[in-house]
């Protein structure tokens, strides 16, 4: 059935008119049909998980069957107790998204469990009075207008593009499947050639690949598949941690949900960090996926850089830290 204005856009008119600090669901849907008409009852309560922040139920629609964080218009309710509701704050109720876990959507809190512990909060400190001590570089503050300039920028690297172009035809065209070893050896030597990603046993990295069985996982962005691809054991019997290498592959096949980790882009983030204090974390905390992406979404939400894609950000982060800290 059509309405007038979406059913979503009816419930938090709702909230506002009803003007309590918490609804129930009978509230809502008595003042949707009071002001709107016959609106199916059933449709207001679907719409009322959908939107709630943190009800698990929300990821049984489609539109929230991807990864995310809880930043668009449709993100405004939050569940205080059983069926009733408030206006989301983040401020007051926390950052949440919506992550894969597992293979699963599921809903979180953002830094749950990953708040630093005391003696890690007086070394940041301490780190933090040290830059600002003895840091006397003029290093360009990120911006919109810095990241739409190197952009631009990125079409005359030269080899670089040609390298990115072939790649994305690799990846997405030839070989975008993870199951035949051949096919998984060809991507992995081509990103070890083309990123200079140090990988001593291409075989074993291939194998490996195939093995998780990612295919499923790399579609709906599931986080925690980065640290799995990147622990590695060689045919030698040696563990090895393939971070860099493992975010680059699965940005090869869905750059919207996996950001890139290399050295330039962690020396952005540290120093930035010091600088302007966006995010807190310590630097052995970017070699963990979900950690790490949340400090990306950090760094773009405090400099205003919602509006980029993953794969924009890496390319502005990569050339700015090659320019800044070669």
């Amino acid at each position: 059935m059509q309405y007038q204005i979406p059913v979503w856009q009816m419930i938090r008119d709702a909230l506002q008119a009803l003007g309590s600090e918490v609804v129930s669901t009978a509230d809502i849907r008595s003042h949707v049909q009071a002001k709107y008409g016959d609106v199916n009852p059933g449709t207001v309560g679907a719409q009322i998980n959908s939107c709630c922040v943190n009800n698990q139920k929300r990821v049984n629609y489609p539109e929230n069957q991807r990864p995310r964080r809880a930043t668009k218009p449709v993100d405004f309710l939050y569940k205080a107790a059983r069926d009733q509701f408030t206006l989301y704050n983040p401020e007051k109720h926390g950052q949440w998204e919506i992550a894969v876990v597992d293979g699963k959507c599921v809903v979180r809190k953002l830094n749950g469990g990953e708040a630093l512990q005391a003696p890690e909060k007086q070394q940041l400190q301490k780190m933090r009075q040290q830059h600002k001590k003895h840091s006397g570089r003029d290093i360009e503050r990120p911006s919109a207008a810095a990241v739409r300039r190197y952009l631009q920028s990125w079409d005359g690297l030269g080899h670089y593009t040609y390298q990115e172009e072939a790649v994305k035809k690799l990846f997405s065209v030839t070989y975008p499947a993870n199951t035949e070893i051949s096919e998984v050896l060809v991507k992995v030597a081509a990103l070890n050639t083309f990123y200079s990603t140090n990988i001593r046993d291409v075989y074993a990295v291939a194998r490996h690949i195939v093995d998780l069985n990612i295919d499923a996982r790399l579609a709906c962005g599931d986080e925690t598949l980065v640290n799995e691809i990147a622990r590695v054991t060689t045919q030698r019997g040696q563990m090895r941690n393939e971070f860099s290498f493992a975010t680059k592959y699965c940005s090869c096949h869905n750059n919207r949900a996996y950001p890139i980790y290399d050295s330039f882009v962690a020396k952005v983030l540290l120093h930035f960090r010091d600088a302007d204090s966006f995010a807190e974390f310590m630097e052995s905390q970017l070699r963990d996926f979900p950690r790490f992406k949340r400090v990306i979404e950090a760094f773009q939400a405090f400099y205003g850089l919602e509006a980029f894609t993953a794969k924009e950000i890496d390319m502005y982060l990569w050339q700015f830290g090659k320019d800044s800290f070669s």
